[in-house]
């Protein structure tokens, strides 16, 4: 998307949340060195992808299932990865600006957990039903998605990707939900937001 991010954008993502005095509770932070976003956006005449690093993060699992999870993204640490030099900086300052993101205003996207179902028959690599709140340029929307979960030995692993619609977070530039014949200039409104995170026990 000339453009984004993205889980996703996210785009930067960064996990806050609770710690419980539970008993049967256990908290997990998010490692942002270990972990990675990425972002894939489409318009007529290409696509660009990149990535976005996490801040921090925290989770909490009771009793083997997870009750809260917030992720924080850094959104001024946004990526190129499919062009290099002037071009890659272009695209990035573009995607900093009002155009995109206002990433001055709005340094920061995050994910706010809301309900996790294991799946019955868990398929594609994915072991739970996710539904939670993302926050991009100030803006928070409701999003279903598909996602893996693994505990290993107090390593959790959470992966997989999601569709966002950027219209939803009032980013307009080439959008045809906010302009008409675009034509070539057109850029599609979903993005692609993929997340792999490590949270240890804390």
């Amino acid at each position: 998307m000339k453009n984004i991010m993205t889980l996703g954008a996210t785009l930067v993502l960064t996990l806050s949340a609770f710690a419980s005095n539970e008993e049967g509770t256990t908290r997990y932070k998010v490692d942002g060195n270990a972990s990675s976003i990425t972002w894939h956006a489409t318009k007529v005449t290409g696509e660009h992808m990149g990535t976005v690093n996490v801040t921090n993060g925290v989770i909490s699992v009771t009793d083997g299932a997870m009750t809260s999870a917030n992720v924080i993204a850094d959104m001024s640490s946004i990526a190129c990865t499919d062009l290099e030099g002037e071009w890659a900086d272009k695209l990035v300052g573009h995607l900093n600006s009002d155009d995109f993101f206002n990433v001055s205003e709005h340094k920061t996207s995050s994910f706010l957990l809301r309900n996790i179902v294991p799946l019955a028959e868990p398929s594609k690599g994915a072991t739970h039903t996710v539904t939670g709140d993302f926050t991009i340029r100030g803006i928070t929307q409701s999003v279903t998605f598909e996602a893996n979960i693994n505990d290993n030995n107090g390593a959790l692993s959470i992966s997989g990707s999601v569709v966002l619609d950027r219209s939803q977070f009032d980013v307009k530039y080439g959008s045809g939900s906010f302009f008409d014949n675009l034509g070539d200039n057109l850029i599609h409104d979903n993005f692609t937001v993929g997340f792999n995170l490590v949270a240890q026990a804390q």
